[in-house]
């Protein structure tokens, strides 16, 4: 080496160099991430996602177009998967809240068309597939009251020409009702409801102080608004 001549650093011109040329390759390894997400941003992700794998994992040397493509789509495969998990967490949380949005609305539709008596039997008749007899007990009444109660109230459910909530109750007993009521269907334990009904004012005439029956477990579809 000549005096004054600065020596060539051929390590360090080797990196850059390799750097160069897998940024060259970064164009193609876009399109191929775009093409297996069809769409530019998680492509974008999937490009980069693969160069930084590479890196981590590879020499510069070693790596290639081929290479970068099968990270690509092995980061593709990730996210997918990860994706299906998170649906799957996400589904049951979602038709928890259909099924409260569902058990709200059909209660809200008794309260605001029957009374709180024809509310409660019918709920235990159509929700909870209890029978006339068994309700008769609960509400300390006879099965032939049981009877023509759910007839008058699939009669105003189908066909709301009457109002037959001329009787009022307390806002509160009301609001006990359906809480009580919303409550039974979403965890289809009607016992929740049973354990209230000799404590509701409005029924309390008609309720039974004995212990409850046997806890049935409510259908999938809980109410049948049909007659």
């Amino acid at each position: 080496m000549k005096q004054g001549e600065i020596p060539v650093q051929s390590g360090c011109d080797d990196k850059q160099a390799e750097n160069i040329r897998i940024a060259s390759l970064y164009p193609s390894l876009q399109r191929y991430g775009r093409f297996l997400a069809q769409n530019q941003w998680d492509g974008d992700d999937i490009a980069q996602e693969a160069i930084v794998r590479a890196f981590c994992a590879y020499k510069p040397c070693s790596i290639n177009q081929a290479l970068l493509k099968k990270i690509a789509y092995n980061c593709w495969m990730d996210t997918v998967r990860k994706r299906k998990r998170e649906q799957l967490v996400e589904e049951p949380e979602e038709e928890a809240k259909v099924s409260e949005r569902k058990n709200s609305g059909l209660v809200e539709q008794l309260l605001s068309q029957l009374t709180l008596k024809q509310a409660v039997i019918f709920a235990l008749k159509e929700g909870f597939q209890y029978k006339s007899k068994e309700i008769a007990e609960i509400m300390q009444t006879t099965e032939f009251a049981v009877k023509s109660s759910l007839n008058r109230a699939r009669k105003q459910l189908n066909h709301p020409e009457t109002d037959e909530r001329k009787v009022t109750f307390a806002i509160e007993e009301e609001v006990k009702v359906s809480q009580l009521l919303q409550e039974s269907l979403a965890t289809e334990d009607p016992s929740i409801l049973l354990k209230a009904i000799p404590a509701l004012h409005s029924l309390k005439s008609q309720a039974v102080s004995k212990p409850v029956l046997s806890v049935k477990q409510a259908p999938s579809n809980t109410l049948c608004m049909a007659a």
